[in-house]
């Protein structure tokens, strides 16, 4: 199959022919934008109609960062007979570049449009075992065990209509359960007219076998390209994508069925699964473009940062405090833009590292640990907190015992959050469906909302294991007076909470009085969003006098009041 975009999507140069075996990989800053041909005026010259009805419906507008690189400069570099442009970053303002010839590197510095360069792929240095161990986003598990279920009848008219009572998913009827994500598709949500984009090391024989078949008749393959190596071919690469893409889109009737049937999905390969340097987070960064640039709804990266083959790249903990690592940045990036990031979080729960990799820790990112069968953490999914202090993984799915299509062309057992991550990104196609005109922001926070520790979430588990049904009620709103105020847990504890709903974002202050009329305290700066917020104010409780209280919670336009009791 061959696709083909405009230039405009992203600037991709060629070369016909490499000119020795050895090479550099050199990612270079650009001072500013000028000679550009290009004008926010005219934004249909570098993103496609359906990337700018996304902003357009969440209300976000365009700027800076959404003009392309200078194509006078890039063609400057090009022009040398020495470099090959491999692609731009409209968001960073920056290029990679391949040099055949070391001597190049002086040169660079004479381009006054150069603000920076560096090498990101170096040659390795020898680690020992216990690096080894820390190194690499993929560290999952794929165990071919074939089972036999009952797969539900459905009728194919764009969407997928189930039999009454509940659906049966075959082989992946748990994970699916888990998360309450029947509730969406028993009505009938399976993310049609929703947008998927894989970042992910590769797509073995998904051209070729039976479970992605359904994809491709229903022209639900968009299309697929290759920021590793341009010329290569991503269904020859790794599997691995392959997995992930069956969790949200496989279908072999029968036996297996993904979560999002109803989606369409881009391949993007932005990993190169034989080595780890931190080219491939700048190949994150323009595959998250270039899903941008095509109006994808969704990200699912199955991927993570921690350390490299070269340990002059590796980051340390205080790095991942959601915006310094280059993929955490990108991850923010696409976020503003209106898309909603899913993440796996990592699996080095018990590894060394232990902590979450980039870019779960990002703050546009909603990252994924891992659990079993049953609910409950496995040891090899990644926690947190961010070295901000932030809850991350944000919230939890299945991770061990995951059902995917594999490349024998039936159905095996996947263990690493790798998997855990495509199953909530298409549920969160199939949430997005019902509820198109929600922002990605909104949609997030709904999710992480229905979590079932969301009033007590901690390092491991996050805010917990989502409900999808209960999302669709949060996103509805309420059926009473919206400017209501609920207060949970009264008599009063330091893990209290007030529930508040909201018709749009707001910043709140809430005040705690005591009888006679004085206020003890005031939490200042409290963000909330559309639809029901929890917030927990009470941590010094147990220093007050036991009585009767008044807690005021302040709006923009109004003030709301709601009695409260320390025994």
């Amino acid at each position: 199959m061959n696709i083909r975009l405009p230039i405009i999507f992203i600037l991709l140069f060629l070369s016909q022919s490499i000119k020795g075996s050895e090479h550099l990989m050199i990612w270079v800053n650009f001072t500013d934008k000028d000679e550009s041909p290009y004008s926010l005026s005219r934004p249909h010259e570098f993103l496609s109609e359906r990337a700018l009805e996304r902003r357009l419906k969440q209300s976000i507008p365009l700027d800076d960062y959404d003009l392309p690189v200078s194509p006078t400069y890039l063609q400057t570099l090009s022009d040398q007979a020495s470099i090959e442009v491999f692609y731009s970053s409209r968001w960073f303002n920056g290029a990679l570049l391949r040099i055949d010839d070391e001597t190049i590197l002086d040169i660079l510095h004479q381009y006054p449009f150069i603000l920076s360069f560096e090498n990101v792929k170096p040659l390795p240095e020898e680690k020992t075992e216990e690096k080894l161990e820390e190194v690499g986003g993929m560290q999952d598990l794929i165990n071919y065990d074939h089972s036999q279920t009952d797969f539900f009848e459905f009728v194919q008219n764009s969407l997928f209509y189930i039999n009454q009572s509940y659906p049966e998913y075959g082989s992946a009827f748990n994970q699916v359960n888990l998360v309450n994500g029947q509730e969406l598709h028993k009505r009938g949500y399976w993310g049609h007219g929703k947008v998927i984009a894989l970042l992910d090391a590769g797509y073995t024989a998904v051209d070729t076998l039976a479970a992605f078949n359904y994809l491709w008749n229903q022209n639900r393959i968009l299309g697929y390209r290759d920021f590793v190596n341009p010329v290569g071919n991503i269904f020859s690469s790794h599997p691995h994508g392959t997995y992930v893409l069956s969790v949200m889109g496989g279908y072999l009737p029968g036996d297996f069925a993904g979560a999002a049937l109803g989606a369409s999905y881009w391949l993007l390969r932005t990993e190169d699964a034989s080595s780890e340097f931190r080219i491939e987070e700048y190949n994150w960064l323009v595959g998250a473009e270039f899903a941008d640039s095509v109006g994808a709804d969704i990200i699912n990266s199955s991927l993570g940062y921690t350390t490299f083959d070269n340990p002059l790249q590796d980051y340390t903990y205080a790095d991942l405090d959601g915006e310094t690592t280059i993929v955490a940045m990108a991850a923010n990036k696409a976020f503003s833009r209106g898309i909603l990031v899913v993440n796996s979080a990592g699996n080095y729960g018990n590894r060394p590292w232990g902590y979450i990799g980039s870019p779960a820790d990002a703050f546009g990112t909603l990252s994924v640990g891992g659990t079993n069968n049953k609910g409950e953490r496995v040891n090899f999914s990644s926690f947190g907190p961010s070295y901000d202090g932030r809850i991350k993984p944000d919230i939890m799915a299945q991770a061990q015992g995951v059902s995917v299509a594999n490349l024998i062309g039936t159905t095996g057992n996947a263990n690493g959050t790798s998997f855990s991550s495509p199953l909530i990104a298409a549920m969160s196609a199939c949430l997005w469906q019902k509820f198109p005109d929600f922002s990605n922001q909104q949609l997030r926070q709904a999710i992480i909302q229905s979590s079932d520790r969301f009033l007590y979430p901690d390092t491991l588990y996050g805010f917990g294991i989502p409900n999808f049904g209960l999302a669709v009620e949060i996103l509805k709103g309420p059926k009473v007076d919206p400017r209501m105020i609920t207060l949970l847990s009264n008599p009063l504890t330091y893990n209290s909470a007030l529930r508040i709903y909201a018709n749009h974002p707001e910043v709140i202050s809430i005040d705690f009085i005591n009888s006679s009329g004085n206020i003890m305290w005031t939490e200042q700066n409290i963000e909330i969003f559309p639809g029901y917020n929890e917030v927990r104010p009470f941590g010094d409780i147990e220093s007050l006098a036991s009585g009767i209280y008044i807690v005021r919670v302040r709006f923009n336009n109004r003030a709301e009041h709601v009695k409260a009791i320390k025994l």
